[in-house]
């Protein structure tokens, strides 16, 4: 792992790794038992063998086996929660796996808290060496990308992280997420559902936030081949075509630096192909 150094060192008592943990093989209820996966053209993985044979990557409960800045992230609620909704977020910050993986099939639920954030699943990734003139905090890699950017929606792009820094791929007509005002808690919005009438409302004399609804994402990687899934609905399939970009890297969540917002992921699972 690389030791940030420099204007981008982290103190000691803020940066977290967490030896991996073996966690059971039973799977637990899950995102795929209620609403089948679309179809991909890369694997024929059914979601009955995607829930018994994948592994989670986060128990819920404790973060083993993943390192980042411990400040920016905390677990809640069964999920990992990125950011903070009172102050500013200086600089990107990214969760990462100890482990890496190359080819797989990787499904979890995602959602955002916050005025106009912004964040993402980094895959195949790593952190940067100082020979890449990359800030100590950043990942380089891909990135299936949450929110907004740019002044439009971003949901279910494909983002080179820190490398050819552009879109690779982004969906033929914007992802649509439903969006709330919450209030300041965790929240109980099941995956894919916004607030609708069956929400509270937020009074006016309560502290309220822009919440989006949970989404289910999904994301295969085999050889050359990428392919995102939000809600079943595939976004984004990319073939890569340069040989110099590594197929196999680590996983990480991230929050983009700007105004105050949260990323939450929960029911993180993947499977090697």
């Amino acid at each position: 792992m690389t030791r940030f150094t420099g204007p981008f060192a982290l103190p000691a008592a803020v940066f977290l790794t967490f030896a991996p943990a073996v966690f059971a093989q039973t799977p637990s209820a899950s995102i795929e038992e209620t609403a089948p996966a679309a179809r991909s053209t890369i694997t024929d993985v059914s979601d009955k063998e995607f829930n018994l044979r994948s592994r989670p990557l986060f128990d819920g409960v404790v973060l083993a086996g993943w390192e980042g800045n411990a400040y920016w992230f905390h677990t809640e609620g069964n999920a990992v929660v990125a950011g903070r909704l009172e102050k500013r977020i200086p600089e990107n910050q990214f969760l990462c796996t100890t482990e890496t993986f190359d080819d797989f099939d990787l499904r979890m639920e995602v959602r955002m808290r916050g005025a106009n954030p912004n964040a993402g699943v980094q895959f195949r990734s790593r952190r940067p060496l100082s020979s890449d003139k990359v800030p100590a905090n950043e990942v380089i890699g891909y990135q299936a990308d949450m929110g907004n950017a740019w002044g439009r929606s971003v949901w279910g792009a494909l983002y080179d992280e820190s490398r050819r820094r552009k879109m690779l791929a982004e969906p033929e007509v914007p992802f649509d997420v439903e969006w709330k005002n919450a209030g300041l808690g965790n929240g109980d919005s099941e995956p894919g559902q916004g607030g609708g009438e069956a929400a509270a409302e937020t009074s006016d004399s309560e502290v309220s936030v822009p919440e989006s609804a949970w989404v289910r994402m999904r994301i295969v990687c085999k050889g050359d081949d990428i392919e995102i899934f939000l809600n079943e609905t595939l976004t984004v399939r990319y073939t890569e075509t340069d040989p110099a970009i590594p197929r196999s890297g680590v996983i990480g969540l991230q929050i983009h630096s700007g105004p105050p917002a949260e990323a939450w992921y929960r029911n993180i699972r993947i499977l090697s192909l």
